[in-house]
């Protein structure tokens, strides 16, 4: 990408996943770049090109502009806010007790820059906040500003993120849409300027309101976590009444208004977005007097759904007590060592509850703080799929790592005690498991067929026609 012709001097407050890819990505394509966090540890590491949590392409994109001095990293406030042009909010939102959105951190960045503010600057809000938050950003960045005893002027916009964990940094560089929300006319040519070389059509970048840039983020991960709740209540029934998931699947994502993505039915959405963006929509409902049954019921579809894997097993044996049950998979999604809202954790928590002992792998995630406290006789993390399933009773497949892909049977049925495979992702579902001692179970899957089977019913509908 070729690097923009007139570089602008950006500020990005927060060097976790949010503010980490925004501020490598804008120094990629040629801004100068300062990114600030008050983790004085976590900002020496990033000076060494240490990223501090996994995504694919991060860490190189780091070293690559920290080598040709468009990326520094600092703890101070004052240097990054004598820096920007545009400063950048991206410091974590996390959920509060009632599900809203605890803004504190936002908030304290606000105050922070009104303080120290010199010149006029665009403050870009890119954390995923509720709506209102501009003007919350707005006033405290006033009030700071006159209790400074200076008139510095100053514009405040939306911008928010929608980069999926595991493809972050191709969603930032190749974005199939920037959201700009901003009624300051300055705001919107600066940060117009800002994301040109992102932009190769002039409908990727879209200037709306603030407040609807804040709710679209919402609204659009709202719409993806109701797409896979959906399948899991379509799973559930298919599971009733004798139909495949993997089928019905097929037929819809050929409809062009319905589409293929986020379709796969399994064992819930964890992450560090929908569980907490659903729970801040509806906490926003409740401060306008709204109930929003839908969001509601994805929620709990899926809060259900994290406990289809142990119901199967439990049908299965009747009593886990002293089972053996090995986990592939820890992380919420593959490609990422993220574990926060993980549906492998509430299953290992249930499983461990029933009396059951159980043994992990994930291809990044070695260590589960959560469990640390517990005796390696009862739950252990390995470093290799096959010796999680070592004497198993259990396969449990929870996250769909493409490392997992390609299923040796044999050693499954070499290795385990008994032969019960549960499949929580359909990852396995062409895999011909009728030659062998094993009972799969995969998701709304209780009509499937072996491929042997699709074989020759193929073969028969050739004759017949």
């Amino acid at each position: 990408m070729q690097l923009i012709d007139n570089p602008m001097k950006v500020s990005v407050f927060g060097a976790g996943y949010v503010g980490l890819v925004s501020a490598a990505g804008l120094a990629a394509i040629g801004h100068q770049v300062v990114c600030i966090d008050v983790d004085a540890e976590r900002v020496e590491r990033l000076m060494l090109g240490e990223v501090p949590f996994y995504e694919p392409g991060l860490s190189e994109l780091v070293t690559e502009c920290v080598k040709h001095d468009r990326l520094r990293f600092t703890t101070s406030s004052q240097d990054a806010i004598e820096h920007g042009e545009v400063l950048m909010i991206g410091v974590g939102t996390p959920p509060l007790l009632d599900g809203s959105a605890d803004l504190s951190q936002v908030i304290n960045v606000a105050q922070t820059i009104g303080a120290l503010l010199n010149h006029f600057a665009v403050i870009v809000v890119k954390s995923t906040v509720p709506v209102g938050t501009s003007e919350i950003v707005h006033q405290a960045v006033a009030d700071a500003v006159r209790a400074a005893g200076t008139n510095i002027e100053f514009a405040v916009a939306s911008n928010p993120e929608f980069l999926k964990e595991g493809d972050a940094v191709r969603d930032f560089m190749q974005p199939d849409r920037i959201v700009v929300g901003a009624s300051d006319k300055r705001a919107v040519e600066i940060l117009t300027a800002m994301y040109a070389p992102l932009c190769p059509t002039s409908n990727v970048l879209m200037v709306v309101s603030e407040r609807s840039s804040e709710l679209c983020k919402y609204a659009s991960n709202a719409m993806l976590a109701t797409r896979i709740s959906f399948m899991n209540e379509i799973a559930k029934l298919s599971d009733a009444v004798g139909a495949d998931v993997i089928d019905i699947q097929r037929v819809m994502a050929a409809d062009p208004r319905i589409g293929a993505k986020y379709l796969s039915a399994g064992a819930g959405f964890g992450g560090s977005c929908f569980p907490k963006d659903l729970r801040a929509i509806v906490a926003m409902g409740n401060d306008n007097d709204m109930n929003l049954n839908l969001i509601k019921s994805v929620i709990e579809v899926n809060d259900a759904q994290q406990n289809v894997l142990l119901d199967k097993a439990m049908q299965q044996f009747g009593s886990l007590k002293g089972k053996r049950c090995a986990i592939w998979g820890l992380s919420f999604k593959p490609e990422t060592d993220d574990i926060r809202d993980a549906p492998a954790l509430t299953l290992i928590r249930r499983l461990l509850a029933e009396g059951a002992s159980v043994v992990a792998h994930d291809p990044l995630v070695t260590w589960l703080p959560m469990f640390s406290s517990i005796a390696p006789n009862l739950f252990e993390i390995v470093d290799c799929p096959y010796a999680a399933v070592v004497d198993a009773d259990v396969l449990f497949l929870v996250t769909e790592w493409k490392q997992f892909r390609d299923l040796d049977i044999d050693r499954l049925v070499r290795n385990m005690r008994e032969f019960l495979v549960i499949d929580g992702r359909n990852l396995w579902h062409d895999k011909d498991f009728s030659a062998t001692p094993i009972t799969y179970l995969g998701i709304g899957r209780s009509s499937q067929n072996s491929p042997v089977e699709t074989a020759e019913s193929n073969e028969l509908n050739k004759l017949v026609s």
